[in-house]
């Protein structure tokens, strides 16, 4: 299993594009899993899970990687072929269609919904509080200088972080899941075009 797949092409992007599919590469470790399994997980109907199985294994994203046969059935186990999957950021650097558009804000969404319910399932067991969150808002600043405030977080966050991917020995880790987001405030943008 690679560290960081790419997402370069279309199809790829919309396997992702759905916050379930989502959950379901989050699920693996470093051993690989079966449909069965992943159903257990996630608390999922098997044929659902089978559904979003089929749809990334066709994106290259997750792979077969073993066949056991238990009571006469054939059981597939898979992996995805990275820990992490990123969009490509220099689709964003070219004119898109907006399918093309469509599909990147659709997996944006799906990110987000991920981060959302991570955060409103801690915060019902009273495990977020405000030392863990960080809100800043109201800058003014043009796409190109968020593109670049962004870019900078990401490097200083993969630095932070590396190595910390696998379970440690040490005492008192646990996981975390970090987000960055920079989100455009278009309530004032509206009221701002309504007034001009």
């Amino acid at each position: 299993m690679k560290d960081i797949m790419v997402l370069r092409e279309l199809e790829e992007i919309k396997a992702v594009s759905h916050p379930y599919r989502v959950e379901i590469l989050e699920a693996f470790a470093e051993e690989p899993l079966s449909a069965k399994q992943l159903s257990e997980i996630l608390g999922e109907p098997h044929a659902k899970i089978n559904y979003h199985i089929k749809i990334l294994l066709g994106a290259g994203i997750l792979e077969l990687v073993e066949e056991r046969v238990k009571s006469g059935i054939i059981e597939k186990y898979y992996l995805p072929k990275a820990k992490m999957v990123v969009i490509d950021k220099s689709i964003l650097n070219f004119p898109i269609s907006d399918s093309v558009a469509q599909t990147i804000n659709q997996a944006s969404l799906s990110l987000f919904e991920k981060v959302s319910e991570d955060y409103y399932r801690a915060a019902e067991t009273n495990e977020v509080g405000t030392k863990h969150l960080r809100h800043y808002n109201e800058y003014y600043v043009t796409e190109d200088e968020a593109k670049e405030i962004m870019n900078e977080l990401e490097k200083r966050l993969i630095e932070l972080l590396d190595g910390k991917q696998k379970k440690p020995e040490k005492e008192g880790t646990r996981p975390y899941n970090f987000a960055t987001l920079a989100i455009p405030d278009v309530r004032k943008e509206k009221k701002k075009k309504s007034k001009g």
